[in-house]
């Protein structure tokens, strides 16, 4: 499709599109084709288009262009573009949005722009209600609270209309204007209301509820404002024009005393920083995050080092707070008034509302600079007029015993020798050598460049040995960089010559590159066996810290092998090595491998200690938040789930920006609703668990779909919603047909049953049940086929339908008939078998047939105690009391109910109703002081 058919195509999909950068790309692709073809109403409507893109997208600035256009073709032909002129108006409000959020743009043309806008409402009859709520603004910018004032009671005074904000946009910024006059309570008066409706607003409830934070916590509603905090940041994080937003979030971290939630999410956002919605957003971004890291410092946290920043705590703070009063001034300059400087400033030294709690212990410990500054001298043993070729060989043995900071020293005693005298072609090499050793886990091309150099100066040089040593590290550097057919090839050839040619050393290390280029070759087997031939050479000892490194890669060979027991085995030995070594770093390395190996062992709790311990000890970035995310997911299903939700927020996001077309995000955010449920946010879980539940419908992965129903139905009966619990079960029943899945789609029925049978929906409940009986029989599980049948009797019973009792007793009693003998001496089937006579002496008094039941009843009770099922028992005994009761014998059911009451424990649910059945046989017999004694003190009336 090309030509005018084309752009109008792009339009549409324009307006359709979710809000952000494939919305705006839409929108230029849209004008430029509308530009190409001449077609002026084409390039009006695809401006209109590109306004609300960008505005939507946080691109603000960037609508001005846009708008400007189109109100001038509308003013030169308002008869042709008639039809958008309502959409003009509206688009007026976004002009007066943004231009305050842009220092450069001078406050005159706000000014006019309003003036216009107000102009262009009056003429159409249109209220002002919406001018006078972006005059408040304004003047709220300013500082002019007297101004701000008079037209927020202008605002409120005035009617709404179509071209007013939404009703929850317009309770949220009267919010703001209460917060900051001081009148929480009057601001939280005014929008509870509100969020009790149901708002469709794309911007809601998530900016109302950000509104209320800070009202929330200085009136002492701290659990209100957790709650708001958690709903609304969960719909902010993945959006980057919203900034500003978040940006209030953290001064809410801060201000709650959360100072360790809070640096999770300025390290999350900073990188947002860079690329700011408007200097405005940038501004109250630096602002907030100054505050929390000042707060974060003055715990002792300080020299902690900031996530993607490079820098510590405390300066990223000061440099924040420079930032933010920067801008502050840059707008106060251009507004002729010092209202941002007074109030960025006042921010900047918030004290907390909420003592800051203190992180936990063990929390990020940062390298202490005492303790570096008292590290001893790496160079005690290394004379002050070394030449460079000693420094050189130093080195050298330095690397390969992998003494990072010996080596470091070394290098600043090496630079200013090796730029003095001319150089020989082996100390060139040497020294290139050294550069790409220092360089090779940082930058993959540099390194090679200067490994590259070196084997060309060994060349030069004739140094066979250090050639060959320099292409073995180049081809494993190639192994790890993906290129592992050509790389392993190079390490095979290189580790043979330096077998036969090289000292014991230098066949050692070749051997031990060997087996790393073989692990990422795949061949585990073979890197095991080339680490026992290593082991073989009696080379000069290496130190703790390579001994523990190829510790390390035996038990990653192991598991890669699939010997994952030796595997666990071999890292916890190495835990224990670094341990009497003190070497903190491997000990982490250990305890990482170790819990991946418990992990596959299915030891899920030792895993998870394995990773809590890891984290106690100072890991790379990389690996610490590897070690997060796999202790996350174990966690997700248990108690501590509190404690991994954000680390699960974090993956979701990671995963959606590393891999669109992956469906781990899918099952990452099916754990995160797991972890959420567990954790008592259970509308955070509903909103997480449908969204992975689409996500996989969509991609096909009908298993994690139903993985996410199941939760879903758990999700809304605890939501108090349990139509939509059943409706999930019934899709997830539906979901499992086929023999394999019999005994699933069993256990579903008999839940939604039993959902149904507690609602007292109890014809549905029979139906739901006679089904998974049905499934269980398909299963060849004869006890669970058993217990849903007796189920099935029982609510057919209280659904008034005697036939269907009837049939469903025969039904059940057949199969309890059917049990083979050496099952039915099982006590699992013992119990089953005793309920099957409970249960029906149960349906046959409520159908009326109490005779038939007292017959069932005989000898049920001493069955479940010698099953030693004391509780069942007694409930045997009550129902025997009230069929008794039913039958006029109330003399032979008074000692039976009488035993019931006084042995039943005193907190049991049961004992209000076996106390009022005991009161009406007391009665009965004659006993009237005694029925009213029990019946005052149970609290219920004798009739």
């Amino acid at each position: 499709m090309t030509g005018p058919e084309h752009v109008r195509e792009l339009i549409d999909q324009c307006w359709q599109a979710p809000r952000g950068s494939g919305q705006v790309a839409l929108a230029e692709e849209a004008i430029a084709q509308a530009d190409a073809v001449g077609d002026d109403e084409l390039r009006f409507q695809a401006r209109m288009a590109a306004t609300e893109a960008y505005y939507r997208a946080g691109s603000p600035d960037r609508c001005f262009a846009a708008f400007s256009w189109c109100l001038a073709r509308y003013d030169e032909r308002p008869d042709r573009y008639a039809d958008s002129a309502s959409l003009l108006l509206w688009h007026f409000k976004y002009q007066v949005h943004a231009l305050p959020r842009f220092p450069e743009v001078p406050l005159e043309r706000a000014y006019t722009v309003l003036a216009d806008m107000q102009r262009r409402y009056q003429s159409g009859g249109h209220s002002l209600q919406a001018v006078h709520k972006l005059r408040w603004l304004v003047a709220a910018h300013l500082g002019d609270l007297d101004t701000a004032g008079y037209h927020y009671e202008r605002w409120q005074a005035a009617a709404r209309d179509e071209n007013s904000d939404c009703d929850g946009c317009d309770p949220t910024a009267m919010a703001q204007h209460l917060g900051r006059l001081g009148r929480d309570e009057d601001a939280i008066a005014l929008t509870d209301p509100v969020l009790g409706e149901r708002l469709s607003c794309a911007e809601q409830p998530q900016e109302i509820l950000t509104a209320l934070l800070l009202p929330y916590l200085r009136t002492g509603r701290e659990e209100e404002a957790r709650r708001a905090h958690q709903r609304a940041y969960r719909m902010l994080r993945t959006q980057p024009a919203k900034l500003a937003s978040i940006a209030e979030h953290v001064r809410f971290l801060a201000l709650g005393g959360d100072v360790t939630r809070g640096l999770q999410v300025v390290e999350r956002h900073l990188p947002w920083l860079e690329d700011a919605p408007s200097p405005a957003a940038e501004m109250e971004f630096a602002a907030a995050s100054a505050l929390l890291l000042r707060l974060l410092a003055a715990l002792g946290h300080g020299e902690l080092a900031v996530r993607g920043a490079r820098r510590t705590v405390a300066v990223l703070a000061d440099e924040l707070a420079a930032r933010a009063t920067g801008l502050a001034a840059r707008f106060d300059a251009r507004n002729g008034t010092g209202a941002q400087s007074a109030r960025i400033a006042a921010l900047l030294q918030a004290e907390p509302v909420v003592a800051a709690a203190p992180p936990p212990a063990g929390w990020r410990v940062p390298p202490q600079r005492a303790a570096a500054e008292a590290a001893p001298d790496p160079l005690p043993d290394v004379p002050a007029d070394a030449d460079l070729d000693a420094l050189l060989d130093l080195v050298e043995e330095s690397l390969r015993r992998d003494l990072e900071p010996r080596v470091e020293a070394l290098w600043l005693r090496i630079r200013p020798l090796s730029e003095r005298d001319p150089l020989t072609a082996l100390q060139h090499g040497r020294l290139a050598d050294l550069a790409g050793m220092r360089l090779h886990s940082e930058a993959a091309e540099e390194t090679e460049r200067a490994w590259a150099e070196a084997l060309e100066w060994y060349v030069q040089a004739g140094d066979l040995v250090r050639q060959h040593r320099i292409r073995g590290r180049l081809g494993l550097h190639r192994c790890r960089q993906g290129q592992v057919e050509e790389g392993l090839a190079e390490v095979r050839a290189t580790t043979d010559y330096l077998l036969a040619h090289a000292d014991d050393r230098d066949r050692a290390g070749a051997l031990r590159r060997l087996a790393v280029a073989l692990l990422h070759a795949q061949e585990p087997a073979e890197a095991l066996t080339v680490l026992d031939r290593a082991a073989g050479i009696a080379e000069p000892d290496p130190g703790a810290r390579v001994r523990l490194q190829v510790m390390l890669l035996r038990a990653q060979a192991l598991g890669a092998d699939g010997r994952v027991r030796d595997a666990a085995d071999a890292a916890q030995e190495l835990v224990d090595q670094a341990t009497a070594d003190g070497e903190r770093e491997l000990i982490g390395l250990g305890e990482f491998f170790l819990g991946q190996g418990l992990t596959m062992l299915e030891d899920s709790a030792g895993a998870v200690r394995a990773y809590d311990r890891a984290l106690t000890h100072t890991l790379p970035e990389p690996l610490e938040r590897e070690v997060r995310e796999r202790r996350a997911v174990l966690l997700a299903g248990t108690p501590r789930a509190a404690e991994v939700v954000d680390d699960l927020f974090a993956m979701v996001e990671r995963l959606a920006e590393e891999a669109e077309e992956d469906d781990d995000t899918d099952h990452i955010r099916f754990h995160l609703a797991v972890a959420l449920f567990n954790a008592g946010r259970t509308e955070e879980a509903a909103e997480e668990a449908e969204e992975a539940v689409a996500d996989a419908d969509e991609v096909g992965n009908q298993n994690l779909a139903d993985q996410g129903r199941h939760l879903l139905a758990a999700v809304y009966q605890r939501l108090g919603d349990p139509d939509r619990a059943v409706s999930y079960l019934d899709q997830l029943a539906g979901n499992l047909d086929g023999f394999d899945n019999a005994a699933a789609r069993a256990r579903v029925l008999e839940q939604a049953g039993e959902l149904l049978f507690d609602l007292d929906r109890d014809d549905l409940a029979a139906v739901r049940l006679a089904a998974a009986a049905a499934a269980y029989a398909v299963a060849r599980l004869p006890l669970d086929e058993i217990r849903a049948l007796r189920r099935q009797t029982v609510a057919a019973m209280f659904a008034d339908d005697t036939e269907q009792t009837r049939i469903a007793l025969a039904t059940v009693d057949a199969a309890a008939r059917a049990v083979p003998p050496g099952l039915a001496a099982e006590p699992e089937a013992g119990y089953e078998l005793a309920w099957v006579a409970l249960d029906g002496a149960r349906a046959l008094a409520g159908i009326g047939e109490p005779e038939a039941a007292l017959s069932r009843l005989a000898g049920v009770a001493q069955r479940f105690e010698e099953l030693e099922s004391f509780g069942e028992a007694l409930l045997a005994e009550l129902t025997q009391g009230e069929v008794l009761l039913a039958v006029g014998r109330a003399e032979a059911a008074e000692p039976v109910l009488r035993a019931v009451v006084n042995h039943l424990p005193r907190d049991s649910a049961t004992l209000p109703r076996a106390a009022y059945v005991l009161a009406h046989a007391l009665l009965l017999t004659g006993q009237g002081d005694e029925a009213r004694r029990l019946a005052g003190e149970y609290g219920f009336e004798l009739d």
